[in-house]
């Protein structure tokens, strides 16, 4: 051998699928709810607390992408309170 060899190993980068993607077309995101037997959606649904709502999320894309939900709340507006978790840890 020539040169320096450094015994460290090669760390990978992480880019965020998201960040590298914005910049070439936008992402559609739904979250849908769903009557106790997912059979058909439910337009204006409304809960009680501690009830169980069946949700499903999904994104618009080519290639087929697969959405992980780690945390949802609900609120009247973003910065309001209380906020009530309606998916909470990592779904």
């Amino acid at each position: 051998r020539t040169g320096s060899v450094s015994s460290g190993a090669v760390q990978p980068t992480w880019v965020p699928f998201g960040s590298t993607v914005a910049h070439r077309r936008r992402l559609r995101f739904a979250l849908d709810v769903y009557d106790s037997t997912w059979s058909s959606r439910r337009h204006q649904p409304t809960y009680s607390l501690g009830e169980l709502i069946n949700i499903e999320a999904s994104v618009s894309t080519s290639p087929d992408l697969r959405v992980f939900v780690d945390e949802c709340v609900a609120s009247p507006s973003a910065a309001a309170r209380p906020k009530y978790k309606v998916i909470a840890d990592n779904g």
